[in-house]
Order: structure tokens, then C-alpha cells, then sequence
């Protein structure tokens, strides 16, 4: 896998401006809920706002990237926008907090650059295997076991898919859903993209110890979302979100907690 193999796919600029960028590592939910990204580039006036969309990257040909090629791919494609100026932050919530410290730590190199990770969650064997679990489980009662997640990634992003397609294959044969079949299709590619994203980030075991040139800040609502995988607390700062947040998909009310510390009025 090469960066250029990404480039078209990962970054999409959201509104105009040339200085003080943000970044947002975002994902698109099975709804059609506006993403966090979306809602801060109608929030925070004249300033040019990015979209960072692994999961489109990893539904399509590309099957898997590790995170440091998913980072390379989009900071190369940042610095042709013309829009880096000033100071520049990237927010990753929750499993995007690994990608946006890597993007941040890249940028960083000549520029003043500040991580933002909102209520971050680092992925581990448990996760992966779990959301496995979860997404087999959306086709039928398979009870065929997640695959070894220490051998070659793409072999195991591949034979995620073909669990989840032989699966899917035998429910729409149950069922006589045949019809439905190119729905399914595309549940199985989101599903295959997201975990495959989650195996990258679990991979990547030098994450947070790769140079620490960006500032990092942490915007937590519990204890248990304060941690920085690979950096002492000493090294960032924690924030505390006035209230808990729900569960489940942004709200504009964490959205608008985020707009207030990158671009505060």
C-alpha cells in the first residue's frame, strides 16, 4: 500500500478560509445524523474546516491501511489545500483520537498544531473481536470465531468479509431476500471498512511515542476517557465537558463544546 493509493479518498474540505484550519477525524454513521465535522464547519465562522473519512477510504478497493499510511496520506493532501496557516487543530473523537494525534504529530513538523481528543478510546483485541461479534451477528447466529488478529491484516480484513458474505449469502437464501441482496452489500462493505479501521488503530502500538511535536488536549466527561495511549498524563492537558454526554452519535451540544475551545468567540 502506497499513500497515493488514498490520496482522492480522505480529506474533504467542508468551508472556506486560509488560516487556523481544523481537522476533523470523523466517520460516517449508519444514519443520516450530521457528523461532527459537518456541524463545526457551520459553527466556527470564516474558518477553513477538513473532513478526515477513513472509513469511505477502507470500503472501497483499499481494504486496509495501516494508521501511519492512513496519516502520510492525509497530512500530503492538508498541505496543497493552501489553508495552512496560523494555528491549526485536529479533533479525533473517540477510536479517530489515534489517527488525529498521528495527523497532528505530522503537521506539527513546521507549523503549531494541537491534537484534540474528544472522549478518546484506543482499540484493543477486545473491541475488534467484539464489534466482530457484533456485525456477524446482524446477518445470522454464525459460530465461526473472529479471526486471529496478530496475522497479516489484509488476510484478516479479507476473511472478515468473506465470514460476513457467506453469512449474509445464507440469510438472504433463508429468507428469500434476494432482492435485498445490494443493501446487504453495502452493510457488509461499511461494516468491513469500520473494523478494519479499528485493526489498524490496534496495530499501531507506536502511537502517541512517534515524536510528540503537537500540543495535546483532552476533552472527557469520565475518568475512563482521559488515558493517551503512549503519553504520561503529564504531557497533555485533560479539560472537563461540563455535563456527561449521551451515548451514541455527536449531539450538537458536544459539537458545540468542541466549537468553543477551537474557536473560541
Amino acid at each position: 500500500m502506497t499513500t497515493s493509493d488514498l490520496d482522492e479518498l480522505i480529506l474533504r474540505r467542508l468551508s472556506a478560509g486560509d488560516s487556523d484550519p481544523i481537522l476533523v477525524a470523523d466517520f460516517q454513521a449508519l444514519s443520516l445524523a450530521p457528523r461532527m465535522s459537518e456541524m463545526l464547519s457551520e459553527s466556527v465562522g470564516d474558518r477553513p474546516v477538513f473532513q478526515i473519512d477513513p472509513i469511505s477510504v477502507l470500503m472501497g478497493e483499499c481494504r486496509y491501511a495501516s494508521l501511519p499510511e492512513l496519516a502520510e496520506t492525509c497530512a500530503e493532501q492538508f498541505r496543497k489545500s493552501g489553508a495552512d496557516h496560523g494555528h491549526m487543530f485536529v479533533v479525533g473523537h473517540c477510536s479517530a483520537s489515534a489517527l488525529a494525534l498521528r495527523v497532528a504529530d505530522l503537521l506539527a513538523a513546521d507549523r503549531p498544531v494541537t491534537a484534540v481528543l474528544l472522549q478518546p478510546a484506543w482499540p484493543d483485541d477486545e473491541l475488534v473481536a467484539g464489534k466482530f461479534a457484533e456485525y456477524a451477528g446482524k446477518f445470522g447466529r454464525t459460530a465461526r470465531p473472529c479471526p486471529d488478529l496478530d496475522a497479516d491484516p489484509e488476510l484478516v480484513v479479507a476473511e472478515i468479509e468473506q465470514i460476513f458474505r457467506d453469512e449474509m449469502s445464507g440469510l438472504a437464501a433463508g429468507r428469500d431476500l434476494t432482492d435485498a441482496m445490494g443493501a446487504f452489500g453495502d452493510l457488509l462493505v461499511w461494516y468491513r471498512g469500520w473494523l478494519a479501521f479499528l485493526l489498524a488503530c490496534r496495530n499501531d502500538v507506536e502511537v502517541g511515542r512517534t515524536g510528540g511535536r503537537a500540543a495535546v488536549t483532552v476533552l472527557s466527561d469520565s475518568p475512563s476517557t482521559v488515558e493517551v495511549k503512549g503519553l504520561d498524563r503529564t504531557a497533555y492537558d485533560i479539560v472537563a465537558l461540563p455535563s456527561p454526554q449521551p451515548a451514541g452519535p455527536v449531539t450538537p451540544e458536544l459539537a458545540g463544546h468542541v466549537a468553543a475551545y477551537v474557536a473560541p468567540r
